[in-house]
Order: C-alpha cells, then sequence, then structure tokens
C-alpha cells in the first residue's frame, strides 16, 4: 500500500469551500464554487458560502457584485439558510453583507432582536469587535424605536472613537430625549476625544434638548462654541 493511498480525497463541499475562498482566482471559479455549495444545501455548505464575506477579492468591482449576489441567493434560500448567517453575524467581524442577508429573510422584528442580542455580547471596552460593533450600531439605529435608544448608550464610553461617533448619530437619529443626559456627559468627559464631543455637542443642539444641569462641566471648547438659550438648549454662538 503506497502513500497515497493513505491521503483521504477531498470531498466536494471541501473542494468547493477551497476554491470559494481563493481571492485571486477568476470570478467563474468563485461562482463555480458558490453553485455547488448552494447545490450541496447543507448547514455546512452555507457556513462556507458565508466565508465568502470575510475577505476581498481581486477587483473591487467584481467583489462587491459577488458579494451583492451571494446576498440575493441566500435570501432566495429563505429559512435553512438562516441559522448560518446568524452564526456569522454573532461571531465574525466583516458583517454589512450578512446583515442584509439576514434582513431579507426575517422581519424587521426579528432581524432587531437578533442584532440587539449579537451587540449585548460585546463589551464597549472589547477591543477585538470594532468593526462589528460599528456595524451593529449604524444598523440599529435604523431598527430601533425610539424608545429602545437605551440599548445603544452604553457604546458612548467605547473603546473606539469610531464606534462611539456612530452611536451618537444613531441616538440623534432616534431623537429620544430620554437619552440626552448620557449624550452630554460626552461633552463633560476627558476620556473622549474633542472630535466626538463636538459631535455629540452638535446632537444635542439638533435635538434641542435642555443640558443646562451638563453644561458647566462642558469642555472649554465646547462653551466657547456654544452658549445655551433660556430654555438650556445649546445653541451656536454667533461670529
Amino acid at each position: 500500500m503506497g502513500v497515497l493511498d493513505f491521503i483521504k480525497p477531498k470531498s466536494a463541499l471541501e473542494k468547493a469551500s477551497k476554491n470559494l475562498r481563493e481571492p485571486y482566482a477568476q470570478p467563474d471559479v468563485r461562482q463555480g464554487a458558490m453553485d455547488k455549495l448552494f447545490e450541496i444545501g447543507t448547514e455546512e455548505a452555507y457556513d462556507a458560502l458565508l466565508q465568502r464575506f470575510s475577505f476581498n477579492a481581486s477587483g473591487h468591482t467584481a467583489d462587491e457584485a459577488e458579494k451583492r449576489m451571494l446576498v440575493e441567493r441566500l435570501r432566495e434560500v429563505g429559512e435553512p439558510a438562516r441559522p448560518a448567517v446568524e452564526r456569522y453575524i454573532s461571531t465574525q467581524k466583516s458583517i454589512t453583507y450578512p446583515i442584509e442577508a439576514l434582513r431579507g429573510l426575517v422581519s424587521a422584528e426579528e432581524a432587531k432582536g437578533v442584532l440587539k442580542a449579537v451587540l449585548r455580547q460585546y463589551e464597549p471596552q472589547d477591543h477585538r469587535s470594532t468593526q462589528a460593533k460599528a456595524t451593529l450600531v449604524v444598523t440599529l439605529g435604523e431598527l430601533l424605536d425610539a424608545s429602545e435608544a437605551e440599548a445603544l448608550t452604553p457604546y458612548l464610553h467605547d473603546h473606539s472613537d469610531d464606534v462611539q461617533f456612530q452611536t451618537i448619530a444613531a441616538l440623534e437619529h432616534l431623537g429620544n430625549p430620554d437619552v440626552a443626559s448620557e449624550v452630554a456627559q460626552v461633552c463633560t468627559s476627558e476620556a473622549h476625544a474633542p472630535r466626538i464631543q463636538r459631535r455629540a455637542a452638535a446632537a444635542l443642539a439638533r435635538l434641542e434638548v435642555s443640558v443646562r444641569s451638563h453644561f458647566e462641566d462642558f469642555a472649554a471648547d465646547l462653551k466657547d462654541e456654544y452658549m445655551m438659550d433660556k430654555k438650556g438648549r445649546l445653541q451656536k454662538k454667533t461670529a
């Protein structure tokens, strides 16, 4: 018996998975692999398909087209693909396209529940999940009701400026005055960068909420730029 007799041939799933993950292969090679994995149609095959979202293929236009095609095909499959999509979103960093797929597989309310649960598993001081947190915050800013804004407030104090910035933008969009105090605290905290404090002040001004109880402790640069009106709302000083 020769050495080759001990080498186990790769399965169709293994071959297709390998070809799909080749960033410098011709697009038709990855397309063929994608077709094969959809044909196999097991949870393992869907897990392998989701890995296409984890890297950028050579050629930006082709890469984006492949990913959008994969989103549409996962939506067409429907419920059988859902577990793999949710697993990917809950464990990986690059989740923009998988979230698009999820939103085509389930109702907005179900998608919101899944994404809130994923965000809760990431601590604000978790350095490894910055990209995922930023994507989740942006998406939840679109999906949440104003009454659910508190779900995002812990990420005002994320270790990443980018996550903080996106959280402020999402809270401004949701427009719940009950979280204004927490946004105002960003303007008083030495732990926040000046650009984040400016973004928080701009959000408070647009929301037209009172900051009277916090303004005295605002960063000096902000007090140079803003004043309070009679109702305690921020207004930019005129030149």
